[in-house]
């Protein structure tokens, strides 16, 4: 059998009959439920995780994918809270609704029209399961970060793999390729530190969300216009420094946003107020703990 010597290719001699090609045995992904009692269920639903609203929507934004999807088919610039506060509770959905109610695929359908071209020259679709997959991991670390952070008791090791597991499941909701998806925590860390030294940008979406609160948005939903005109300028500003706070560093230098040490100190103490709530918050009755959608669920299921 002779050989290419640019490319390695070994190529069979005449009357050699070539060997069948080893086929590779399917990738097998460890799942774990995320029904009552999981990791995902105790920690998604979490109120506290409305702070990561910001910082999870900015890092979706920062994939050149979603943010085309964004530019090409979605009202965010006209009326970014209310795609928010519509795209939130599906969400939710996905983990607390009863599996039979389909909301996974409700969700995915949701973006079965998204394509186009983004700003990079590349083609994209909203269900590519690399894109999707990224949207989906921004959901899920929001648990492992908010525990590193603020949390008095911290997940061991087992329980970060646990949750990563989980994630696989919650994943297969949507009823699309594994191919993208891994099951351990080490794997995750790995994909997570790649996506933001390799492949985020500061996109034209984030460029512009960098700067919501000199734009003049439309009012959060029921909250009356007059309110909303004279509360919205500080609670975007403020809800712009908490994304700047819990922001990864690699993603803040990435968008050029400034973070000085009168910032870190303000983070201090706001952590250290997290944390110090952290020990009681779960004397709260539960309906003060968790979103109203998962919070219906709990009420529903977790008997």
């Amino acid at each position: 059998m002779s050989s290419d010597a640019d490319t390695g290719t070994r190529w069979p001699m005449p009357g050699e009959v070539p060997k069948p090609r080893e086929l590779q045995e399917p990738r097998k992904l460890r799942a774990d439920p995320i029904g009552p009692g999981s990791l995902t269920w105790t920690h998604f639903g979490d109120i506290r995780g409305l702070l990561y609203l910001g910082r999870a929507g900015t890092l979706q934004n920062m994939h050149p994918a979603v943010s085309g999807a964004l530019q090409d088919h979605s009202n965010f610039f006209d009326n970014p809270l209310d795609r928010l506060f519509r795209s939130l509770p599906p969400i939710y959905g996905v983990v607390y609704d009863r599996t039979e109610e389909g909301t996974g695929a409700v969700v995915r359908n949701f973006h079965t029209e998204l394509k186009g071209i983004d700003e990079t020259g590349g083609r994209y679709h909203a269900l590519a399961p690399d894109t999707f997959w990224w949207t989906h991991v921004t959901f899920f670390e929001v648990i492992l970060d908010f525990n590193e952070r603020f949390a008095y008791k911290k997940f061991t090791p087992e329980q970060k793999d646990q949750l990563v597991r989980e994630a696989v499941t919650w994943w297969r909701c949507y009823g699309l390729s594994d191919r993208p998806a891994f099951d351990d925590y080490a794997s995750f860390r790995t994909y997570w530190e790649d996506m933001l030294d390799n492949h985020l940008i500061n996109t034209h979406t984030t460029k512009w969300s960098t700067r919501i609160a000199e734009h003049d948005i439309a009012p959060a939903p029921k909250v009356p216009t007059w309110l909303w005109r004279l509360t919205s300028r500080p609670t975007m500003a403020v809800a712009d420094w908490i994304s700047k706070a819990l922001m990864p560093e690699k993603a803040r230098e990435t968008l050029g946003w400034e973070w000085t040490p009168r910032d870190e100190r303000m983070y201090f103490w706001f952590a250290r107020f997290l944390t110090l709530t952290d020990r009681f918050w779960h004397l709260l009755p539960r309906r003060l703990q968790y979103a109203p959608r998962a919070y219906s669920g709990i009420r529903t299921q977790d008997l």
